[in-house]
């Protein structure tokens, strides 16, 4: 056990298809360390040196707190990289940060074996604390394991909320989600897809937009996969990447306004499926708008998906700037790697 490279990283799955757990696992490999995959209500593995921690999907701030409480000497550096979104990113981050701390705090009495959390028991028993205002817990979590020293390394997939965190005093790093060889394959299957959608609605807003260009494409005979676990079953790994391989186009909406949604990005485009979007933040600098990917007002998605199944070589000419991006310059690895020196500067300092 190489205790001074950090070569042993534990990484939580959260679901059962955990998918960004998977391409963790491989990366690192790749890399010639040793992921070790745990089912995040497990115990955090012992004699790791870093606790890799991501999303998140559940409460993750008691993984960090435990591992805390080892002996110096075996205490690993605790990164995580977050992937979910923000609160509203035009409330001031004073105001956010100050609202996360206190539902961080509801987080932490709901799951505290105390007379506290005994006293409000309540919250336990309806679940409030679980379910709801889940992104100012993010929030109010990292600020309060990074005050309390058991959070060293905080990245984020999304450069807007980098920036609003670090201005804010959380000092925050900039790794962007890539592309991944375990994420693509050359198939040359027929693109006998049209409109691919995959992924949760997650959000009325998206929901809606969704279902309206649905209506407006179905008229003319466009022909639209929607894996949404309603109409079809999500797709997951292998059966994702050949659905992708006969889409010509996959489209992009997002739960809000302002998030970050450029995962999605990154499934499609070493895929070479057509990216069409509605109008998004500059979360992920790399991918720019008419080279990447094709963006549009909400009014203007149907007609623009129109647009580009009619005009094949405009379509084939962004999909190949978009593949040679993911493949060759914008990779998963390399913001991996960039966590990881950040980890190791964690562990000089300590």
């Amino acid at each position: 056990m190489d205790r001074v490279n950090g070569n042993r990283v534990a990484v939580p799955v959260w679901v059962a298809q955990d998918d960004m757990a998977d391409m963790i696992a491989y990366e690192l490999r790749q890399m010639g360390k040793e992921p070790i995959l745990y089912r995040f209500y497990e115990p955090v593995p012992e004699h790791i040196d870093v606790l890799f921690t991501f999303g998140p999907y559940d409460k993750v701030l008691p993984m960090w707190q435990r591992v805390s409480s080892r002996d110096h000497g075996l205490r690993p550096i605790v990164a995580h990289w977050n992937t979910e979104g923000m609160p509203d990113i035009r409330i001031p981050y004073w105001v956010v940060r100050q609202l996360g701390l206190i539902r961080s705090w509801l987080g932490r009495v709901s799951y505290a074996n105390n007379r506290l959390s005994r006293i409000l028991s309540f919250i336990r028993t309806k679940n409030w604390a679980a379910h709801r205002f889940s992104r100012y817990r993010y929030t109010g979590d990292y600020e309060y394991g990074y005050r309390k020293g058991w959070l060293h390394v905080l990245a984020d997939s999304s450069l807007i909320y980098c920036k609003i965190r670090s201005q804010g005093g959380l000092p925050t790093l900039y790794a962007p989600w890539g592309g991944s060889s375990i994420l693509y394959e050359e198939m040359n299957l027929e693109r006998d897809i049209d409109v691919l959608w995959i992924g949760k609605r997650g959000s009325a807003r998206r929901s809606q937009i969704l279902d309206q260009v649905v209506r407006e494409l179905k008229p003319h005979g466009v022909r639209i996969h929607i894996a949404d676990n309603v109409e079809n079953p999500f797709i997951f790994n292998g059966e994702r990447t050949e659905y992708l391989n006969r889409s010509k186009i996959t489209l992009n909406i997002t739960r809000t306004w302002y998030d970050d949604n450029f995962s999605r990005f990154v499934l499609a485009a070493p895929n070479r499926s057509l990216i069409v979007s509605e109008p998004v933040l500059q979360h992920c600098r790399e991918f720019e708008k008419g080279v990447h990917f094709v963006e549009a007002q909400i009014p203007d998605l149907a007609k623009t998906i129109l647009y580009y199944l009619e005009n094949q070589q405009e379509r084939q000419r962004i999909v190949e700037e978009a593949y040679n991006l993911v493949t060759r310059d914008l990779l998963f690895a390399h913001s991996l790697n960039r966590i990881l020196a950040e980890v190791e500067k964690a562990r000089a300092n300590r």
